[in-house]
């Protein structure tokens, strides 16, 4: 079974530190993984032998080795130095574009290799919040409201699309790449004159711009497994930070992840009823986490859907789920067997 992470997006080092800690934790009675990653560069290196060096050292993130060996794919399988890895599963532990938008989902299944969690659709849409809310919407799942453009229509008509937005919206708002993760790109606009800047980091990751109405209250997490929801968390963000970004979820101490959330138990029915029904209408497999704000007024809106969530032992997929009963290698194991059948 391969594990392969890394990856092309921003979140390359993320997805390294998921890769670990699943290498780490997974039953070695039961599986022999194989670890391969993807440089920043988008090669495919063979990473035996070379897994602790990925860790975080002196709080600079990892990277994968360029200098490692090559893997090549065919349709006979993996390569590394004229062997065959013989791999007969692949689990992408790939957190963002070219890895949980359907992409190696679609190399993966043009070999014809089984691989963990959502297909090409499910994975595609997942990863593209403004089509993702345009299906909550059509399907009546409650989402926050929002507005969609393209950088080359913002270079053209900043005036026009800032003057629609000032009617559609009360500050402040936020500003975010449509296809990306980790909070990366992600700005709190609190005056109209930040709103320039804010659109103009987020189109450095992607060229469609989200742009979503603020919902005050809590940030709420459940996680799927399956067909099953798990206990819900509750995400604190302490200190100075405006909200849960790439900082706050990864480089400091201020955030705080309740586990089970501290919230009515028909507000935690509802939040993992509403969670089974987002992940079945995206057509999902195996693995989602679903964020949910529950609002001043008591509204739960579904915010987003993520089809390969962090996976590192402390994140909060895995927390939801031990608080569910079920440890995080059961979590790796079910993964995986589910994903042969």
């Amino acid at each position: 079974m391969g594990v392969l992470c890394g990856g092309r997006s921003s979140e390359h080092s993320i997805s390294i530190l998921s890769g670990m800690s699943l290498l780490a934790a997974i039953d070695r009675d039961r599986y022999e993984p194989i670890p391969i990653g993807i440089t920043q560069e988008g090669k495919w290196v063979y990473l035996e032998g070379l897994t602790s060096r990925l860790a975080i050292v002196d709080g600079k993130l990892p990277v994968i080795p360029a200098d490692a060996p090559a893997v090549t794919i065919n349709s006979e399988g993996f390569f590394a130095g004229g062997k065959n890895l013989s791999i007969d599963l692949i689990f992408p532990v790939l957190h963002g574009p070219f890895g949980e938008d359907g992409t190696i989902q679609g190399l993966l299944e043009i070999f014809d290799i089984p691989y963990v969690g959502a297909g090409v659709l499910a994975s595609a849409i997942g990863m593209d919040k403004a089509i993702c809310k345009r299906l909550f919407i059509e399907a009546g799942i409650p989402t926050v409201e929002f507005d969609l453009f393209l950088w080359e229509e913002w270079r053209n008509y900043k005036s026009e699309i800032t003057s629609r937005l000032k009617q559609e919206f009360s500050l402040p708002i936020f500003v975010k790449p449509s296809r990306a993760g980790s909070s990366n790109g992600i700005t709190k606009v609190k005056t109209w004159g930040e709103l320039d800047a804010a659109v103009t980091l987020a189109k450095d990751f992607d060229e469609k711009i989200l742009v979503e109405a603020f919902a005050p209250g809590r940030e709420l997490e459940c996680g799927i497994l399956g067909e099953r929801a798990s206990r819900v968390g509750e995400i604190k963000v302490l200190g100075e930070h405006e909200f849960y970004d790439f900082e706050a979820k990864y480089l400091d101490d201020s955030t705080e992840l309740i586990v089970p959330a501290k919230i009515p138990s028909e507000i935690e029915s509802e939040i993992q009823q509403l969670a089974l029904d987002a992940f079945a209408l995206i057509d999902g497999k195996g693995i989602a986490r679903v964020d949910f704000f529950l609002t001043d007024a008591g509204e739960v809106i579904v915010n987003e859907l993520n089809t390969m969530p962090g996976f590192t032992a402390t994140s909060m997929y895995p927390r939801l789920w031990d608080a569910t009963g079920v440890s995080y290698r059961e979590v790796i194991t079910e993964l995986i067997e589910m994903s042969r059948r």
